[in-house]
Order: C-alpha cells, then structure tokens, then sequence
C-alpha cells in the first residue's frame, strides 16, 4: 500500500505518556508527532475535537476498526430485516435501533470512506446502497444542524427504514426505463405510510423516527405525498430526510436517470452547484438544509470522480482543508488507457503538477472493478501488531 494514503485514528487513552506507535498527521497532512515520541493528553481526544491520521499501512498498530467492512455489514442486515419483515416474521424495534446506532459509529470512525465507498460500491441491492447512502448524508446534516448524537442516531434510523417493506420495488424501479405502470406508481405513492406501519407496529421506534419516514416525500410547494403537506407543516426530520433521499438518488447511477456531470466553474460556485446538483427538485425542497448538506460535504465530495489532465481518472477520497474548496491531491486508478491502476497514485493537483480537467460524478457504468477499500486505506495489511 502507498504510504502516502492516510487514514484517520482515533488514540486509546491508555497511549498517553508512551512512545507513538507510528507517525501521526492532520488533515492536511502535516506530521505533528513522529513514531517513538511520547503522545500527550492533548494529543488523546475525540474524532469530533481533534481528527488525528497515520499512513493507512500504520493504521493496524493503532486500531482493528474496519468501518467499509462494517457498512457492508449494516447493509447486509438492513435487507435481512426487510425480508423478515414483509414474510411476517417477528422483528423488534430495538434491531434497528442497534442498526442506526452502529450507522452512526462508523461513520464517526471515517467520515469520508464511508461516503466515498457508499458512493462506489455496488452492494448487492440497489436499495440498500441507497439506504446506506442516504443514513450517511443524514449523519452529516445532523451534525452540520448541532444535533445530539440521540437526535443524529433517529434521523439516521429514519434513513436505513424510509423504503422498509418496499425494497423489493425500490430494486425493480431502479432498473426501470420509462414511467411506471400504474400498479407501481401506486406502491410508489403508498410506500412511505406503508415504512410508518410497520415501524409503528414493530414498537419501540422514537415517533420523530417515524414522522420522518412518513414524511420523507413531502415537499415545500404540497405537491408531494402521501399527505400533501407544505412547508413547514413538514417537521424538520421529515425535511431533512427528503434532503439526503433527494441528494443520494442524484449522486447514484439508475437507468432512467444518468450520472450527473458539471464543470470546474460550477464546483467552484456554490449556489450554482446546488442548483445543478439537484435541479427542478431545489424549488420543492428546503432550501436552507440543502445548502448546508452541501457545504458540509463540501464542493468535491468524498467518492468525486475527475479526469486529471494527464490522461488518468482519479477520485477524490477526502473532503479538502483549502479555502477555495479545489483537492490538493487526487488518487489515480485508471491510467491514460483505461487500465486500472494496482495501487492509487497520488498526483498533487497545482499549476505545475496536474490540473483537474472535467468532474463525472459517479460515472460508474464505465468503470472496470476496482478494490475501492483501497482508496482509502482499507486494504488488508499483511502482518501487523495492534499495540494495547
């Protein structure tokens, strides 16, 4: 693994006073601690306060978390429980309670690998990469919006189970061409108060959780359904919901829906990036809580695939510090050719290094298979000692 790929840790209080297991970063990469040098209490803070890296082949000395894993994990179960479910089968409350909980675990854990790999990767249903894609952008305007980490864990469990009992139809729609019959258009319209049914009738789910669910297709003009709401006769979890299903159905690849491209000019405008991210659906969503997802994921969101002006495609795998919101390095992992390359190269973009020339989002249908985990570090190391 190259190592100059960085992955962000989290340092065990039990480490304080005792030699650094390996060279620690910030984000932008400058080394604020070399391997062998006593850690400090400063040093030894949470991932929210002080966000600490170490080379992503480093990274086993100091902790096993494996969040892609995990994620793959989530969504696994998620699908299990929707099929338990429409089968008749007991669930309880507290399994997607658990769910949510380990959703916003993960995502604490690596941020950005986790949007940037729930954006690449194909899991085994459509419907779950949306769910998973979808939890994540709420974790993200949670925490943009100040809420508590119960607050942020609801929002994400109204994500993972806004499409519960009709994943099976989300799967079907998402290789659909063309408008849906009627006998779908209908499932499509009763799909939200139908996730709100069965959450009310598992129990033990927060009622914002499931307001939310039920709400999650409302829209500030009334045209939305199932209840027509407008404005703010929508709750702020029933509009945040709609934010994150609006963005994480654009960001992904369907049939009857190309992946979206705009141009270096509009990621370098913000209010014009949002209205080409979400197009005619800006007017039906709010406005604010949309604008401050985006900001928060910043204009070249982790997952961002770019062409480089050698030739090479390569993708962004974390959000920048910079001002001007342009990467300061991007992975390669397709050569001039086409070829995948074995390793991601890093390429520092600059006026004398290489410019980013066009931005395809998400342009998955023409990329060969690639170990997307490696992009951000997560590769199986060969042989490595966790220190305790």
């Amino acid at each position: 693994m190259d190592d100059s790929i960085l992955r962000p840790v989290t340092l065990a209080p039990g480490l304080v006073g005792k030699p650094a297991p390996c060279d620690l970063f910030d984000v932008r990469g400058t080394l604020l601690l070399r391997e062998g040098v006593e850690i400090s209490p400063s040093m030894s803070v949470g991932p929210s306060e002080r966000r600490l890296y170490c080379r992503a082949s480093q990274a086993p000395r100091v902790s096993d978390a494996e969040p892609l894993k995990v994620l793959r994990d989530i969504g696994t179960a998620l699908a299990m429980l929707d099929e338990l479910i429409i089968s008749g089968q007991q669930v309880t409350g507290g399994e997607f309670l658990s769910l949510a909980s380990e959703t916003y675990a993960t995502w604490m854990i690596d941020p950005d690998a986790c949007i940037g790999f729930a954006r690449m990767e194909q899991y085994d249903r459509p419907s779950v990469c949306h769910a998973i894609l979808a939890a994540l952008f709420a974790a993200e305007l949670a925490a943009a919006h100040g809420f508590t980490r119960h607050e942020s864990i609801d929002l994400i469990g109204a994500a993972l189970t806004m499409n519960l009992g009709s994943l099976r139809l989300h799967d079907r729609m998402f290789a659909h061409v063309g408008q849906p019959d009627p006998e779908a258009r209908a499932d499509i319209d009763s799909h939200p108060a139908l996730a709100a049914h069965l959450l009310e009738r598992i129990g033990g789910i927060p009622e914002t959780w499931r307001t939310a669910v039920l709400q999650h297709h409302e829209t500030f003009d009334g045209s939305g359904y199932p209840l027509g709401l407008i404005r703010t006769e929508v709750s702020l979890q029933g509009r945040m919901l709609r934010v994150t299903d609006v963005l994480a159905a654009r960001l992904r690849e369907r049939k009857r829906r190309g992946p979206l491209f705009w141009s270096l000019h509009q990621a370098r405008d913000p209010q014009r990036l949002l209205q080409h991210v979400f197009g005619p659906d800006l007017e039906r969503l709010d406005h604010i809580l949309a604008r401050l997802l985006m900001g928060r994921l910043s204009n070249f969101p982790p997952g961002s695939v770019v062409r480089l002006s050698n030739g090479e495609m390569g993708i962004i795998s974390r959000r920048t510090a910079e001002a001007d919101g342009t990467p300061r390095e991007v992975l390669a992992f397709l050569d001039p050719s086409g070829r995948p390359q074995h390793v991601p190269r890093p390429r520092r973009i600059g006026p004398r290094d290489c410019r980013i020339q066009g931005y395809a989002h998400d342009d998955q249908p023409r990329l060969p298979p690639y170990d997307w985990q490696s992009i951000w570090g997560y590769q199986q190391a060969a042989a490595s000692t966790r220190l305790m």
